[in-house]
């Protein structure tokens, strides 16, 4: 695995004063409606960030060990979507939809062009079983991990570290969470200068009620360097070991209503 090389260099942190890669998750989760007429779906889409103070702060893998085994599970019997027969991996072609479920190490979007071809670059350890298997439905592996194939310097990829996006304008840059969660940790319109995406992660919840509560219970451990400098594992420390539950964003009243009506008036038109 990836991370095993940082494991005999570990600093461990004293003292919290130099924890600028946090222990905290936080999510923008929001609303995407796909399609029309009986083909119409709701999917409420939640991209998880790692909390970072500084734009230094480097993430080189994300994974699990025996001591701090990972688990990403949904309740309420949901599986994670995926567009176009997609898996895990970054799409490498237009193939996808805003809406598809894909793991990263830092990179917003899918289909990243440069540096390095990144989208092509991202690797699976041994332990994710499915990482590279179309229209997965969960992330299977207690040690399920990922990490850029191009490396986590900054000479090869800026991604992997967490204030690339800070100069960025727009949605990139800019919460898409179309109502504030308690327990998420991002607000509607926020700034994600500072946050390190760890992937986006989709639900169908067409025909859902606005009351549904659905969540998302996320354990991982990362290695990387607070500041761009002190190196650090999950796989030994509690520093960079996450075990949060998130929620995900639901339609708007009449949003459910209306998607039905949609199907409805389809099958009448036959």
């Amino acid at each position: 695995m990836r991370h095993a090389s940082l494991v005999s260099t570990v600093i461990t942190l004293a003292t919290p004063a130099f924890a600028t890669v946090s222990n905290t998750l936080v999510a923008d989760s929001y609303i995407v409606n796909y399609g029309s007429g009986s083909a119409a779906r709701a999917y409420s889409v939640m991209d998880v960030y790692i909390q970072c103070s500084s734009s230094a702060d480097i993430v080189s893998s994300v994974f699990g060990v025996t001591a701090w085994n990972s688990s990403y599970a949904l309740n309420n019997g949901k599986t994670f979507q995926h567009s176009n027969n997609s898996s895990w991996m970054h799409a490498t072609s237009g193939a996808w939809t805003p809406w598809d479920s894909f793991v990263t190490t830092g990179a917003r979007e899918q289909n990243v062009s440069s540096p390095k071809a990144y989208s092509a670059g991202l690797m699976t350890d041994q332990n994710f079983v499915n990482g590279g298997v179309a229209n997965a439905g969960t992330i299977q592996g207690n040690n399920a991990g990922w990490y850029p194939g191009i490396g986590a310097t900054v000479a090869t990829n800026p991604f992997c570290q967490a204030g690339y996006y800070n100069s960025e304008t727009g949605a990139i840059n800019t919460a898409k969470a179309n109502k504030n969660i308690s327990g998420n940790g991002i607000t509607v319109g926020q700034s994600l200068s500072n946050l390190f995406m760890v992937g986006r992660f989709t639900i169908d919840v067409t025909g859902d009620a606005e009351t549904a509560n659905h969540t998302f219970a996320m354990r991982f451990a990362i290695a990387g360097k607070h500041n761009g400098t002190s190196t650090f594992t999950g796989s030994t420390g509690s520093a960079g070991r996450y075990d949060q539950v998130l929620t995900f964003a639901v339609p708007a009243p009449g949003a459910a209503a209306l998607l039905a009506l949609g199907g409805m008036c389809m099958r009448r038109r036959r």
